[in-house]
């Protein structure tokens, strides 16, 4: 029988298994290497910003952990289970939802309408639903709880407005919130803030944390040094292969990071 200091011990090592793992990847599309030897965690619960000059391979990293790309070398797991070889219509079953870094969405559509369409168990997908008629319950609760989500990026008024016909920015926040009425565990967020009013920016941050309390995993992607050292728990800057990682104070004082990145930014 355990003691109970060993039942501590193991549920503290229970705890630090990270939520996701990239073990030694590599990318190369052709002759182009984009990078090697990338290995970070990102832990359960937390904001990990990934950041690096364009082509750095930030979105690429994204799309093979969705499998849109299966990497030429190295090892992705999520939860304990290797991520490797999944199709992309596979990453929702793995509990994860992402956005990109254009918009994409259903042009023809409303913002609530293409809100909607994100939500896990549709009220239709239960025959007997449409019999009892209590799919109009269900439906009732989606519409309520994604009238709350554009409440709190501001996207009330355009709630039945035609998504193709509302501003970028405004869809990239649409984009963000949608992923995020997925349920899903872990949220990849591609340059979420890009094309975005200064005004609404705080919108983003105020989202962000609410899903770290919520429990929610954040891999994203993001230029504005002011919203990676509000939000992340931990900053992995890509160039090559990481050149460093850790807290955003550690990084952002990163000799490395100063002379290969943030120079380029700041001397735009």
């Amino acid at each position: 029988m355990n003691s109970k200091s060993d039942t501590q011990a193991m549920t503290g090592q229970e705890r630090a298994t990270p939520k996701l793992s990239y073990r030694g990847l590599a990318m190369r599309f052709g002759g182009n290497q984009v990078f090697r030897d990338v290995s970070f965690d990102v832990e359960a619960g937390s904001i990990t910003a990934l950041i690096g000059p364009n082509g750095a391979g930030k979105s690429t990293l994204i799309n093979m952990s969705c499998g849109v790309y299966t990497p030429t070398a190295g090892e992705m797991i999520k939860d304990g289970r290797s991520l490797m070889g999944i199709a992309p219509f596979q990453a929702t079953s793995r509990s994860i939802a992402r956005t990109f870094q254009d918009v994409r969405v259903f042009p023809s559509l409303t913002v609530l309408e293409n809100l909607l369409v994100a939500f896990p168990e549709q009220p239709g997908d239960r025959p007997w639903n449409l019999v009892r008629n209590s799919w109009k319950v269900a439906e009732q609760q989606h519409t309520d709880a994604a009238m709350a989500l554009l409440e709190r990026v501001g996207l009330v008024e355009d709630a039945h407005k035609r998504a193709e016909d509302i501003p970028f920015g405004s869809q990239k926040l649409l984009g963000m919130i949608r992923a995020a009425a997925t349920g899903a565990d872990t949220l990849m967020l591609d340059e979420t803030t890009t094309g975005l009013a200064i005004s609404r920016v705080p919108l983003v941050l105020e989202f962000l944390s609410a899903l770290k309390a919520d429990g929610r995993t954040v891999l994203l992607i993001e230029h504005n040094m002011d919203v990676v050292t509000e939000v992340a728990d931990q900053v992995v800057v890509l160039h090559g292969t990481v050149i460093a990682k850790g807290t955003p104070a550690q990084v952002l004082h990163d000799p490395q990071v100063i002379r290969d990145y943030l120079g380029r930014i700041y001397d735009a």
